[in-house]
């Protein structure tokens, strides 16, 4: 059986442990990749192809420090990338684009009043500058009329 020796460590340690790894390549790669980027690989075997089927062996020799297995490192795929950044992109236009048409609609409906409030000032200012005096017709306590 050939060994690759991956890592110097002292094989005499109990917690040295080995394991068998049986998988499709991609499983296999993926579980000595997790472990040696742990910094807990120690050697490996070379992979064979089992008899008869599309699945490899490994053997496995690896440190045991009797806690928890590391979490998997997740890393984001490009796709995902650009779905985080477009999706609320999106959404930040969709609601630009939904209060934009509502201020439109609130001016909209408020012209004909704001027309309304309009020409009664105008029709107040045309009569109060015709008559040139305090107030046209209008009985104030500064007049005297």
């Amino acid at each position: 059986m050939t060994r690759t020796q991956l890592a110097r460590r002292n094989l005499a340690d109990p917690t040295v442990i080995a394991r068998r790894v049986v998988g499709t390549p991609a499983e296999v790669a993926a579980t000595v990749a997790l472990v040696r980027d742990s910094g807990r690989l120690v050697s490996m075997t070379k992979p064979r192809q089992m008899p008869g089927d599309s699945r490899v062996t490994v053997t496995v020799r690896f440190i045991d420090n009797h806690g928890p297995a590391p979490a998997a490192v997740r890393r984001l795929r490009r796709g995902h990338v650009v779905a985080a950044v477009a999706v609320p992109a999106v959404g930040a236009l969709a609601a630009a684009g939904y209060l934009a048409s509502q201020l439109v609609d609130a001016v909209r409906s408020a012209v004909p009043l704001i027309a309304g409030v309009v020409l009664v000032l105008i029709v107040v200012a045309a009569l109060l500058r015709r008559s040139g005096r305090c107030c046209p017709g209008l009985h104030c306590p500064g007049c005297g009329h």
